[in-house]
């Protein structure tokens, strides 16, 4: 006589069926990416002319307002950072110096995401950094933030008397930057100028001084995956001890008009990062890497 408690083998292939599939449904959730969006727009270089050397300076806010359209309407990243450089400013009034300033900050806030800024060497050609930074909105000049499952930070390139050519980053924002990277989260960083050298046409040109001390910083937990930088007019990017340093070229640059990016951020629970970059603009490209991290 069957047992009524006894289930049946097409039953048991059901539940066992179910089982695997809700096991295998778990496990995908679990590993299943995370993806963060970031707008980045470097070296706005709003002015008056309507060329300065490779740039055009009275094209900027033309150009500024479609990244923002394309960023509210198509891209919604959940952060946008400037790269600094955001007027051209040289030998202007004061006054005309913070009026463009705060022209071009009010196109850029209405990005509909939380916003970050860095500092460029011309924003301080005309403007004490506490003037920029008042009209910026900053309370700190290099600051950090956790959003997606990323920790995102920005660096002031223009420390210890820089003069304006070449960045510097303070002792101070160093043991700063250590104390930040102390974190299980993978991180991203945004300066004005990079540590890496950039092609000049057959040469190479320096953009911070001693960035030996930066990096050495920077590679120290292994939780660094990319820093992204403006300040040369170049599309660039390249890899040093695991790390990827991009430049994304000038938003007014004549050969690259209008460039700005869109940088998506995915994070697994296998602990990968994924990056995938977008420059858009007249002379667009693109970069994929990858980092798998360390488990603690």
């Amino acid at each position: 006589m069957k047992n009524k408690n006894q289930k049946s083998p097409i039953k048991k292939i059901f539940l066992a069926s179910l089982l695997l599939f809700f096991f295998c449904f778990m496990g995908a959730k679990m590993a299943e990416a995370q993806t963060l969006k970031i707008g980045f727009v470097a070296d706005w270089e709003y002015g008056s002319q309507r060329k300065y050397d490779h740039k055009s300076p009275s094209k900027a806010k033309k150009y500024l307002k479609r990244a923002v359209n394309y960023y509210n309407s198509i891209y919604k990243p959940d952060l946008a950072i400037g790269g600094g450089d955001y007027i051209l400013s040289r030998k202007i009034s004061k006054k005309k110096a913070k009026k463009q300033l705060k022209e071009v900050t009010k196109i850029f806030n209405g990005v509909n995401a939380p916003k970050m800024y860095c500092i460029g060497n011309h924003d301080l050609f005309d403007l004490k950094k506490p003037e920029a930074m008042g009209i910026l909105g900053l309370e700190y000049n290099y600051n950090s933030k956790d959003i997606g499952g990323v920790r995102v930070i920005t660096l002031d390139t223009n420390e210890d008397d820089s003069d304006g050519a070449a960045g510097r980053v303070s002792q101070a924002q160093l043991d700063w930057l250590e104390k930040q990277l102390e974190t299980e989260l993978p991180v991203i960083v945004f300066s004005h100028h990079s540590p890496v050298l950039t092609p000049n046409g057959k040469k190479f040109r320096m953009n911070l001084y001693q960035p030996e001390q930066l990096m050495s910083v920077l590679e120290k937990n292994g939780n660094v995956v990319a820093m992204f930088s403006g300040h040369r007019n170049v599309n660039y990017m390249t890899e040093v001890n695991g790390i990827s340093y991009v430049i994304i070229n000038n938003l007014g640059d004549t050969k690259a008009l209008g460039s700005f990016a869109k940088i998506n951020i995915e994070t697994s629970e296998d602990n990968q990062v994924t990056v995938h970059v977008e420059q858009l603009g007249k002379k667009p490209t693109s970069y994929d890497f990858s980092k798998i991290l360390k488990s603690n």
